[in-house]
């Protein structure tokens, strides 16, 4: 038997040891994962592999958009941005305009658009801001918090089939890379 292989996990763990104090398997699996796999690694990939993950994320956000429009045909609300705004008003008191078209990450006319829309369905009210005479405020009103307690459980559902197959570990390092990628965008 060949004992290469044990001889260099060994040789990594010595390694470990020397530089962090933590006798925990957990703290030794990300301090190898970030050695092997860091920036600074002369790994070998492709630019391919670089497109691949935006790629990706396109296609599970279709997937998501896809299985959602199934629910929304039977809603008030005619797309998940429409329900993502509706939500956000749901947890708020209300929001400038633009504040939730920022936090959407949409192009102005795009969420003046879906903000249009919702206050058409009655499911949104605007009003004067106190603080700004310029700026309009929205919230949800009564028949919009109604029609996102309606739909939902069935939208929420979706959304925890769609994580099914990763645990929980799974779930938080991915949501840590996401907040990673994320982050840069705003820089």
């Amino acid at each position: 038997m060949n004992y290469s292989l044990l001889k260099k996990v060994i040789e990594l763990l010595e390694e470990f040891e020397a530089s962090d104090k933590s006798q925990k398997v957990e703290d030794f699996t990300i301090w190898l994962n970030n050695k092997l796999f860091s920036r600074d690694q002369k790994n070998v990939h492709t630019h391919h592999d670089d497109l691949l993950i935006p790629f990706k994320i396109m296609m599970l956000n279709k997937e998501l958009k896809k299985q959602t429009k199934i629910i929304l045909s039977n809603s008030e609300l005619t797309s998940i941005d429409e329900y993502s705004f509706l939500l956000h008003l749901s947890y708020q008191e209300s929001f400038r305009k633009m504040e939730l078209i920022d936090l959407h990450n949409l192009e102005p006319p795009t969420g003046i658009e879906i903000i249009k829309r919702l206050l058409k369905n009655g499911l949104i009210e605007e009003f004067a801001d106190d603080k700004d005479k310029r700026a309009k405020r929205i919230k949800a009103n009564q028949k919009g918090i109604e029609e996102l307690r309606r739909i939902k459980p069935a939208i929420d559902l979706i959304f925890l089939e769609f994580t099914k197959p990763l645990n929980l570990n799974e779930k938080i390092q991915l949501s840590g890379f996401l907040n990673k990628l994320i982050s840069r965008m705003d820089s």
